[in-house]
């Protein structure tokens, strides 16, 4: 049986080799005879060992009848082969954007599916390994989105791997199918989980206690303007009611003007682990309206604030 199984494997992985040099990933793909498949279904199998029987029967009896119905059936099962392959042959998919995401959550794949010019597609089936399959139809020269999803489970870019576009569409007899693969990949954050670090910035409250060290102390020395990103918390309330106008506080010390994010700030754990610290306190300083740097190996992002920094902190991350 595991004999069995290594040559299946084999087989498997020779046939999708095969198939990637015929058609190699791109984010845009045109299906033609050269990557469209057919093959008889289970049933399609059986109507053709039905389709024999009755040949055999006809020539053995010399019944101009039984001829009759076999040539009938046999047109039935010729028009499939071509339908079937019609409803893919022409068809053109696009990867047109993705998403990002944590460890844990869906990476969003976003597809522009047009048919061509006289071309309607019936029940086509889109498929990711181990996700759900997804179902549309599409009229003559119809562009349809469809979202796949796949769930990540690893940090970093991340593709949508083999795609299998299937349909068995007029009769059920025949299935043509094709395996495409895209370039374009969706980019996956660290999971954030909490870590101990070395040295705790004093401005995070109740979290600075669980630090082996906490240097500063909050005190207002002033106001500026208000930028895009920053924190409601840290608007003067009491100044807009007076005056109308937005300013953000701004604190004394070190700790309350910039903070670094250091990778080895952290006591223990390994790569992936340290990641995912530096993931959460990311997500946890950027909520709180902080300034701060990140400091990886090898990649040193100076200190800001806002939403657009938070997410070059995580893309760094993600690629770390």
């Amino acid at each position: 049986m595991e004999t069995i199984n290594k040559i299946k494997e084999r087989l498997r992985v020779f046939f999708f080799n095969w198939v990637k040099r015929r058609n190699p990933p791109s984010d845009k793909k045109t299906l033609t005879q050269k990557n469209v498949y057919i093959f008889p279904t289970k049933e399609g199998g059986l109507f053709a060992g039905l389709l024999l029987l009755l040949l055999l029967t006809a020539i053995n009896y010399q019944s101009s009848l039984i001829y009759l119905f076999t040539f009938l059936l046999g047109a039935v099962f010729v028009f499939s082969i071509i339908f079937c392959f019609k409803n893919l042959s022409g068809l053109s998919v696009s990867l047109v954007a993705t998403n990002e995401c944590f460890v844990g959550e869906e990476a969003i794949y976003s597809f522009a599916i047009k048919s061509g010019p006289n071309q309607y597609c019936e029940s086509l089936v889109f498929a990711v390994p181990q996700e759900p399959k997804k179902r549309i139809d599409l009229a003559a020269s119809e562009v349809v989105s469809l979202d796949l999803s796949k769930s990540a489970k690893k940090r970093g870019a991340t593709t949508l791997g083999r795609v299998r576009i299937e349909t068995v569409y007029p009769v059920g007899l025949i299935r043509a199918w094709t395996w495409l693969e895209f370039e374009k990949a969706a980019l996956v954050f660290p999971e954030p989980i909490k870590g101990e670090r070395l040295v705790v910035d004093g401005r995070l409250g109740d979290e600075s206690d669980e630090g082996v060290a906490v240097k500063g102390e909050e005190e207002l020395t002033g106001l500026r303007d208000y930028a895009l990103g920053d924190s409601p918390n840290r608007i003067a309330w009491k100044h807009y009611a007076s005056k109308g106008e937005l300013y953000v506080k701004e604190f004394d010390g070190v700790s309350s003007s910039t903070s670094w994010l250091r990778y080895f700030d952290y006591g223990s754990g390994n790569k992936e682990q340290r990641l995912s610290y530096l993931c959460h306190d990311v997500l946890n300083y950027s909520d709180k309206g902080l300034r701060f740097g990140l400091e990886l190996p090898g990649v040193v992002i100076e200190p800001s604030q806002g939403e657009p920094h938070k997410l070059e902190c995580l893309r760094a991350l993600a690629l770390a």
